[in-house]
C-alpha cells in the first residue's frame, strides 16, 4: 500500500469510528446508516487483499489462508442469517442446512469449502430480499461472490508472489475509489446536521481530515503510475 493509500485509509477509520460513535444522530437516516455499513464492508475488503498483498512474496500458502479465513467469517454471517429468516418463517429444512459452525468449516478440505461457500451464495441470493432484514445486504452478498472467487483462484494459482501482488494492488485501487465515492455521498449527507448537530458536523468534518502519516524507511513507495490498471468488471 503506498503512502498515499495509508492516509487515506486512516481518514477512513477515523470516519467509520466517528459515525459509529455518533449513530443516535443519524439513526432515522436510512441512507446515512446504510453507507456506514458500506463503509465497514469496504474497509474490511481493503484489510484483505492488503494482508494478501503483503503475504504474497511469503508464498502462496499464507495468502491461501488469510482469504480461506475471511471468506469463512463472512460466510457464517450469512448462513446465519439464513438460519434466523428459516427459524422465524419455521422452515426446518432450510435451518438444518445453515445449522452452519465454525468447526465444520474449519474440518473441510479446500474444495469441500469451496462447495459450501458457493451453497450458502446461491441460497443468500435466492433470498436476498428476505435476509436485507437480517443485515445482509445485496452489497454484502456481491463482496461475498468476490471474495469466494478470490479464494478459488488462491487455491489453483499458479503465478509467483509478484503476480499476486500485482492482482491485490488491482483490487486495492478498485476499493480505495469505491470508499472514495462512499465518503464524498456521506460528506453531502451531512451537511444536513449543519445547524440541528453543529457539534456532529464539526467532529465529523474533523474526522474527514486526511493526516500524512509518513514513511518507514523499511518500505519502498510504489510509483502511482503502476496502479493505473483497468478496474475489474465483476464488482
Amino acid at each position: 500500500m503506498i503512502k498515499r493509500q495509508k492516509n487515506k485509509l486512516s481518514m477512513y477509520g477515523t470516519v467509520r469510528t466517528y459515525a459509529e460513535d455518533n449513530s443516535s444522530v443519524y439513526s432515522d437516516n436510512e441512507e446515512f446508516v446504510s453507507h456506514v455499513s458500506l463503509l465497514n464492508l469496504t474497509l474490511d475488503e481493503i484489510g484483505l487483499k492488503e494482508d494478501v498483498r503483503k503475504k504474497a512474496t511469503s508464498g502462496k500458502t499464507k495468502a491461501k489462508k488469510v482469504t480461506r479465513a475471511f471468506v469463512s467469517k463472512q460466510a457464517l454471517g450469512i448462513s446465519g442469517a439464513i438460519y434466523a429468516y428459516a427459524k422465524k418463517t419455521g422452515d426446518q429444512p432450510l435451518m438444518a442446512k445453515t445449522d452452519i459452525k465454525k468447526s465444520k468449516l474449519i474440518k473441510l478440505r479446500d474444495t469441500e469449502l469451496m462447495i459450501e461457500l458457493y451453497s450458502i451464495n446461491v441460497k443468500g441470493t435466492e433470498l436476498s430480499s428476505e435476509i436485507a432484514k437480517f443485515g445482509i445486504p445485496a452489497s454484502k452478498l456481491d463482496a461475498y461472490l468476490r471474495n469466494i472467487e478470490i479464494y478459488s483462484k488462491a487455491i489453483g494459482a499458479s503465478g509467483t508472489g509478484g503476480a499476486v501482488k500485482k492482482g491485490a494492488f488491482k483490487t486495492l485501487k478498485t476499493l480505495f475509489e469505491e470508499a472514495d465515492s462512499i465518503i464524498d455521498s456521506m460528506d453531502r449527507m451531512v451537511d444536513n446536521y449543519s445547524d440541528s448537530h453543529a457539534e456532529f458536523y464539526a467532529g465529523y468534518k474533523a474526522a474527514r481530515k486526511i493526516k500524512d502519516l509518513g514513511i518507514r524507511h523499511d518500505e519502498v513507495e510504489v510509483p502511482e503510475t503502476q496502479l493505473q490498471v483497468q478496474p475489474e468488471t465483476t464488482k
